[in-house]
């Protein structure tokens, strides 16, 4: 945990450059195990739960972008880190984006993941929130969010191992935390010039990712000056978990 307000739960292995892995808007930090084994033996990897996530507090009655982009400080400040590559998945996406916004000169590396671009605006903004708050706002459950949600957001070659973990990570949501992020994500306005991004930045999509489909990672790479481009063949929106070989396969060759 660190010592600021609100406290923020890591985990942190390993020892040499770091590596921030940033969860998405229905994660946590256990969603990055599979990282942190592949590369403990050869970085200081860091494992985080956004402020209300997870182990770690909520602050407030409302939460902003630069909250989590904060979170993201509080944590490399906590450990004494001063710079660091950061990847993050989906929203996770947004929030490292979000970091390199305000603080260019932490960042070693960007790794987006199945995101939006911080210089695109909402699109189908009022859909979004209808699929993901439904289930909640008619009085069911995560367990019921988790049933709605996991179908429309996995790949082919999910297993029912994967499934086990991405539901438990929908589960573990906090209702209320959840809907003031669905409802501060689609308010959200385009905050970076992508093409002011300097530092070495891949960009990684999935062929069957219907939330953050192959078209709009390509917008992405074509929007940020020599980023790197990799589309998974067989994987929806979880990347990290469907395919961990080809997600770590495709870090390891990025990261020096």
């Amino acid at each position: 945990m660190t010592r600021t307000q609100p406290r923020i739960a890591f985990e942190v292995q390993g020892a040499g450059p770091a590596i921030v892995f940033v969860h998405g808007i229905g994660g946590n930090r256990s969603n990055w195990t599979d990282q942190i084994e592949a590369f403990a033996s050869t970085h200081q990897v860091i494992a985080m739960d956004l402020r209300g996530y997870g182990s770690s507090e909520w602050q407030g009655d409302q939460v902003a972008l630069e909250d989590f982009a904060a979170d993201v400080a509080a944590v490399l400040d906590e450990l004494g880190i001063p710079k660091a590559h950061l990847v993050g998945l989906s929203m996770g996406g947004l929030v490292v984006q979000a970091f390199y916004a305000k603080w260019p000169g932490r960042v070693l590396s960007l790794v987006l993941a199945a995101c939006r671009g911080a210089h695109a605006p909402v699109a189908n903004g009022e859909e979004f929130a209808q699929r993901r708050l439904a289930p909640l706002r008619q009085g069911g459950s995560t367990e019921a969010l988790a049933e709605t949600l996991l179908p429309t957001l996995v790949g082919p070659a999910i297993t029912p191992e994967m499934l086990k973990r991405l539901r438990q990570s929908l589960v573990s949501l906090v209702p209320a935390n959840y809907i003031k992020v669905i409802e501060m994500r689609i308010a959200l306005k385009p905050f970076l010039d992508m093409s002011r991004i300097t530092v070495p930045t891949l960009v990684l999509g999935g062929s069957h990712d219907k939330l953050a489909p192959p078209e709009q990672m390509r917008d992405i790479h074509l929007a940020i000056p020599q980023a790197g481009l990799s589309i998974i063949e067989n994987s929806g929106h979880f990347l990290n978990i469907e395919k961990p070989q080809e997600f770590n396969r495709l870090l390891a060759g990025f990261f020096p």
